[in-house]
């Protein structure tokens, strides 16, 4: 069959049931399973330990689910784009909301909390392989960090930067763990680095002084 324009996909899905638009359905589904088979396998590490059948299956319900949502907004289409774009956009979204959705179901605040521990740890440990005269330094200034951390800021305000700056998980994961918002999460971060700035001017110390011991 030779390929469809715009006014032949949006006529045929609109005609109804029956031969001409059951074989519109058909072309779309096809088309937007291997659009979205291809989305699914670029890269997305949190299907890593699924096998071929199992990808494929969340494919074909993302694909059913897209078409029912493109048949649903048929007169949201305007015709700036071609029609197999305008609807690859929407199986493409409704992947990308999926795979978000099970990347932040692995992430909880308790794994938040179970990692603090070993972050400090791990930090230690990097500055053995430090410059000999730079050491003990920097392990002081990290010890201190992480006295100032644990005694003055708020268990909330210590997950938010620890997981956000130090973990370097994103803010909609960390917002999705601490189950607040996108402003509430900057709140928190402000007010924990503000919390971490009036700790260090009492000491009489400030953020470059800490940099500056990291990058000599």
């Amino acid at each position: 069959m030779f390929p469809r324009s715009n006014e032949d996909w949006v006529g045929a899905l609109r005609e109804p049931p029956g031969e001409a638009q059951s074989e519109a359905l058909d072309e779309l589904r096809d088309f937007l399973l291997r659009a979205v088979l291809v989305y699914l396998s670029q890269n997305r590490t949190e299907l890593s330990e699924w096998g071929r059948e199992a990808v494929r299956d969340l494919a074909e319900d993302l694909t059913q689910e897209a078409v029912l949502e493109v048949q649903d907004n048929l007169d949201s289409f305007r015709g700036e784009a071609k029609f197999t774009t305008w609807a690859c956009r929407i199986v493409i979204n409704r992947a990308a909301t999926e795979l978000r959705r099970r990347r932040y179901s692995d992430f909880s605040l308790d794994s938040l909390r179970e990692d603090e521990p070993a972050l400090f740890q791990s930090l230690l440990a990097d500055r053995e392989q430090a410059e000999p005269e730079h050491v003990a330094e920097q392990k002081s200034y990290l010890m201190l960090l992480r006295e100032i951390v644990d005694n003055e800021l708020s268990e909330r305000q210590r997950l938010a930067i620890l997981g956000v700056h130090w973990q370097g998980h994103s803010m909609d994961q960390v917002a999705e763990a601490l189950k607040v918002n996108r402003n509430a999460l900057y709140k928190l971060l402000h007010d924990a680095r503000k919390a971490i700035k009036q700790q260090l001017l009492s000491r009489h110390l400030t953020r470059g002084d800490i940099l500056a011991a990291f990058e000599a």
